[in-house]
This record gives structure tokens, sequence and C-alpha cells, in this order.
């Protein structure tokens, strides 16, 4: 499966990328790190289960009121490039429309 948005991103650091199944996440390193540094899963996206998603910033949530990303979602820090790979191509690959 595709992950051309993601590869693009891997490579200048930050993105937002449209999910086939309608939802979103946003991703945030440094370019041609093995991880980044934060992953964003827009109010409806659960991550999986695993040591890959461990690292869930509730700081955050608390400081934004439980509020972030404008309804609940979630934020994780230090995620492997390969189990965001993985997460998209789950939820059917990245969408052909995207933001620029």
């Amino acid at each position: 499966m595709s992950t051309a948005r993601l590869d693009r991103l891997a490579a200048t650091g930050f993105a937002r990328i449209h999910l086939a199944d309608d939802h979103w996440i946003t991703v945030e390193g440094e370019p041609g790190e093995v991880e980044f540094r934060e992953v964003f899963l827009f109010p409806g996206l659960d991550a999986p289960d695993g040591d890959a998603w461990e690292r869930e910033d509730a700081w955050e949530e608390w400081l934004t009121g439980g509020e972030l990303g404008g309804g609940g979602g979630r934020l994780f820090l230090e995620v492997p490039v390969e189990a965001v790979r993985a997460l998209i191509e789950e939820h059917g690959g990245e969408h052909p429309e995207q933001d620029d």
C-alpha cells in the first residue's frame, strides 16, 4: 500500500495526513529519523496496542483542558515511522485528497 505523503514528510519533518477512512493524523519529527517526535491522532482514531504507542503525552491534554485537537485527540511521543506507516495501512492507506 502506498504511503507517499508519509514518505515525503519523513524527509521534511511535519505533515497532516488524511487517511482513506476519513481519519486524520499529524506527525512531526526530524527528516531521516526512524521515529517521529510527535504523532497526533485526531478524535475518533485509536492507537494500536503495542510498545510503539506507549508514550502518550497526557500532560498536553491536561494543559489544554482535555480538548486536544478540538475534542479529544491523542498525542504520542517518539513513535517509530514504521508504526505510523502500519497505522495508515490499517486504515486503508492515505486518502487521495490531502491538504497542501
